[in-house]
């Protein structure tokens, strides 16, 4: 998804890592040149990525997706292995791919992959904005073949920079906008925010301007920094890029993933559970632990009901919900401030992982200025597989006081 600049500009970008700036190849994942970028392959390579272009036309394949969906199908040793939050960031880190992926699987007995493709053809269609993709296969001796596809919006270009950088070393942040006469294009909307994990949890954001470039010098620790784009507009929130600088530190191996669970997850215990692990994040960085607000947990339970019923992961739901800040504003007054996040996942735990992961989610569980929580969690309606739970974390702060609810009349 991130696109070459010219080489002069790149040779810029480099020089606080390298002496001199080189020929015009591909930088190899070594030490010394391990950047984040968007390389879009023209030339196609492969029967798998020429099927894959077929059936998602005006699609891009990309390298460093496709070297993510490679690490993926590496750590899956059991055909039944399954995608976890952590285990696509960290292969994302290590590919070096910076776009904002979702990753699919589908084992087959030897066949392509239609229910994967569909999948990532139904994304695509999401948004109008040019798309990455990428799939990699593990075949069995039983004859099985175990299929994991990556796609990615790209909205926005990024210059190329490195990802292994020193203790104290400063990296510019540029980005672009692809095209400012798109719906979804970030030209219409107020300037992407730039979110920074640190390794020790604390969440940094800073505004960046699309025309010029940022530099960042906060990298004082060793470690793994989560960095993320967002745009923010007058409807949606949209995550446009996605990746990690180490700091003084190798990216880490992806281990092997695990098998999905074999039972459904209980609603009631992962909403207690998730209310416990909210807390115990919040007291470690220093924080006061939120409390429970009853009186939206119904709102934020009848929101992941229709989330789990139609499998859309959304603040607003067209025709069926206009989400939970907009049913409490009309329910209970004075209103509240809402930081709200949102995650499907087989469990709990991963659904945790998807916003702690998250720079831009992290930083709404750790608001400082909050001081309740409403959780709800809602099983979906299946049953030719382990359902997965829908999560709604609504993060309230008051600035006049806990509403009231209006009476009826």
């Amino acid at each position: 998804m991130l696109l070459i600049r010219p080489q002069n500009l790149l040779c810029f970008l480099l020089l606080s890592i390298s002496a001199s700036c080189g020929p015009k190849h591909p930088p190899q994942a070594d030490k010394n040149t391990f950047e984040v970028q968007f390389r879009p392959d023209p030339e196609v390579v492969g029967t798998d990525a020429q099927w894959l272009l077929r059936e998602i036309p005006n699609a891009t394949w990309d390298k460093g997706l496709h070297e993510a969906t490679r690490i993926l199908i590496a750590a899956s040793r059991d055909r039944r292995s399954q995608l976890t939050p952590s285990a696509t960031v960290t292969a994302t880190a290590n590919a070096g791919y910076p776009g904002h992926a979702k990753f699919f699987r589908e084992l087959t007995g030897g066949g392509p992959p239609l229910r994967l493709s569909a999948q990532l053809l139904h994304a695509a269609r999401q948004r109008n904005q040019p798309v990455d993709v990428a799939v990699a296969r593990r075949a069995f001796g039983d004859g099985t073949v175990l299929w994991i596809g990556g796609i990615a919006h790209r909205p926005v270009l990024l210059d190329p920079i490195p990802a292994r950088i020193q203790l104290d070393q400063r990296i510019p942040i540029s980005i672009e906008v692809l095209d400012k006469s798109s719906p979804d294009a970030l030209g219409r909307i107020p300037d992407p925010i730039l979110f920074i994990t640190s390794p020790h949890g604390i969440v940094q954001t800073y505004a960046l301007n699309p025309e010029r470039a940022r530099w960042i010098d906060d990298f004082h620790l060793p470690g793994r920094y989560l960095m993320e784009v967002v745009a923010r507009g007058n409807r949606n929130t949209q995550v446009v890029l996605k990746w990690a600088v180490f700091v003084d530190e190798s990216p880490e191996e992806l281990k092997s993933l695990g098998p999905p669970p074999k039972i459904a997850p209980n609603p009631i215990e992962a909403t207690h559970a998730l209310y416990k692990v909210l807390n115990a994040m919040r007291v470690e960085a220093g924080l006061s632990p939120i409390q429970r607000f009853k009186a939206f947990e119904p709102l934020a339970r009848e929101h992941a009901a229709l989330m789990a019923s139609t499998g859309i992961v959304s603040h607003q739901i067209s025709g069926v919900s206009p989400g939970v800040a907009s049913k409490a504003g009309q329910r209970f007054h004075p209103g509240a401030k809402h930081y709200e996040n949102l995650a499907a996942a087989p469990n709990w735990k991963e659904a945790f992982d998807i916003v702690r992961l998250s720079p831009g989610h992290l930083s709404n569980l750790m608001c400082d200025t909050c001081t309740h929580a409403s959780i709800g969690v809602a099983l979906e309606p299946v049953t030719d597989r382990t359902p997965r739970i829908f999560v709604v974390w609504e993060l309230l702060e008051f600035p006049h006081g806990p509403p009231a609810a209006i009476p009826k009349r």
